[in-house]
């Protein structure tokens, strides 16, 4: 007999313990309904399971996508009919009435304004016909549309305003004086040195005389005559500057302020008054009303443009090309490459063709119904399309649930729990537990016989 180990119950621990074990994963097994919980329960079938399950719910989304995309093409069909019928069929209906030369100028007048209203109303249709935001029936094949925008756009705003300025004298090569007594007379004075003074008597007027005072910025002209106490008339009828440099490229100016005094006279400057007075200009003919008065003050004022330059923010319509997608493709399957393309559609009259259509003459109504025909040809055409995507939408979405019930069965064939077995493999694993626990009890007794040997 010995003592220092145990053999028997070290054997009926290491039962106990394996039968613990059991029954906990069979509790495991049982609580999730899965026969698989870990790579460790099947790691070759964990793998298949996992596989199996990615397909799984793979298929269950794709089943929800071509069920979004047979709405998209019930939406879009749905479009094309209300087009069809009734407004294509109305606008055929009218063609054929104004094409009967029963009817006046006046009557195809009115049938027009119905026809503008259907084909506004075609293209409204067109272009608000949308699933999520994808608009169905007014994308060209082309896959480019135009659209105006309103963007705000920083512009340079330019303002010009005029402002009255002085004639510096000094700028010009000479001064031209044109005077009335009886003909026209004209004179031509070097400007040399400013300020200077003149005296002048016209060639057919001898007995008149003049002084001509020129300054910087004015001129003076004073009429006396011969006899003492006589006070002549003012003839000057045009005053022109020559040579003139500095001013805009402007070579010749007339005098075109004029101010008149008898006595206390004052000659004007640069910031002198410019309000508006008489103007001489280059109409020699004209006399100017200054009979009583021997002094004259003349002037030459030039309009200088400013321009003035601020930054505004104004909107502006900018029509711009976007891309479109002309095809929507679903995801019709758990992989990639499992696809469905849906071609959209341009229905709107440009694209029908009925977007320049007349009724007026009758000539233009009978070719206004061949034009409606052929429109109508191709949106039954478009609508026969979008009925096969349908069809052939739900074949595929019936495919798919067969291939997912499938495939859902042979995963659980794999993964799932039998849970008969599991409960028959729990009740063996609890009476062998239950065993090992008595035997471990009786076998902890056995030593104990070592102590009769010492009484």
């Amino acid at each position: 007999m010995i003592i220092k180990s145990n053999i028997p119950a070290l054997n009926a621990l290491n039962r106990l313990q394996k039968n613990n074990k059991n029954t906990a994963s069979t509790l495991e097994k049982l609580s999730s309904g899965f026969r698989i919980n870990k790579a460790a329960d099947d790691a070759a079938g964990l793998s298949i399971s996992e596989k199996m399950r990615a397909q799984i719910w793979g298929l269950d989304q794709a089943q929800r996508n071509i069920q979004d995309g047979i709405s998209l093409i019930q939406t879009a069909e749905g479009g094309l009919a209300e087009i069809h019928n009734p407004n294509l069929q109305r606008l055929r209906e009218l063609a054929i009435q104004a094409a009967n030369d029963t009817l006046t100028k006046e009557d195809r007048q009115s049938i027009q304004e119905e026809v503008e209203q259907i084909k506004k109303a075609i293209d409204e249709i067109a272009n608000n016909t949308e699933f999520n935001g994808i608009k169905l029936l007014n994308v060209p094949d082309s896959g480019k549309v135009t659209k105006t925008i309103e963007v705000m756009k920083t512009v340079t705003k330019t303002e010009t305003t005029y402002v009255p300025e002085v004639i510096d004298l000094s700028k010009a090569t000479s001064i031209t004086i044109y005077e009335r007594s009886t003909g026209l007379n004209e004179l031509t004075i070097p400007l040399t040195s400013l300020p200077m003074s003149v005296e002048w008597s016209p060639p057919d007027s001898p007995t008149e005389k003049y002084l001509f005072e020129i300054y910087r910025y004015g001129f003076k002209t004073t009429a006396y005559g011969p006899v003492q106490g006589y006070t002549p008339g003012n003839n000057i009828t045009g005053v022109r500057l020559n040579g003139l440099s500095g001013y805009d490229g402007i070579t010749e100016m007339w005098a075109n302020k004029i101010e008149t005094t008898n006595g206390g006279w004052k000659l004007p400057d640069a910031q002198g008054d410019h309000s508006e007075q008489a103007i001489l200009g280059d109409n020699l003919a004209d006399y100017p009303d200054n009979t009583q008065d021997s002094h004259i003050a003349i002037r030459f004022e030039y309009m200088r443009a400013v321009t003035t330059a601020t930054t505004v923010t104004v909107p502006e319509l900018v029509t711009i090309e976007e891309d479109v997608n002309p095809k929507v493709i679903l995801q019709v399957g758990a992989n990639a490459g499992d696809t469905f393309e849906v071609d959209l559609s341009d229905v709107r009259t440009a694209s029908l063709g009925i977007d320049q259509i007349k009724v007026d003459p009758r000539e233009k109504a009978v070719e206004a119904i061949g034009k409606i025909d052929e429109a109508i040809q191709k949106v039954s055409v478009e609508r026969s399309k979008f009925g096969a995507y349908q069809n052939a939408l739900e074949h595929i979405h019936n495919n798919v649930s067969n291939y997912a019930v499938n495939l859902s069965a042979a995963e659980s064939r794999i993964k799932d729990a039998d849970m008969a077995k599991e409960i028959m493999e729990m009740t063996k694993n609890n009476i062998l537990s239950q065993v090992a626990t008595a035997m471990l009890v009786q076998a902890n007794q056995t030593p104990r016989g070592v102590l009769q040997l010492l009484r």
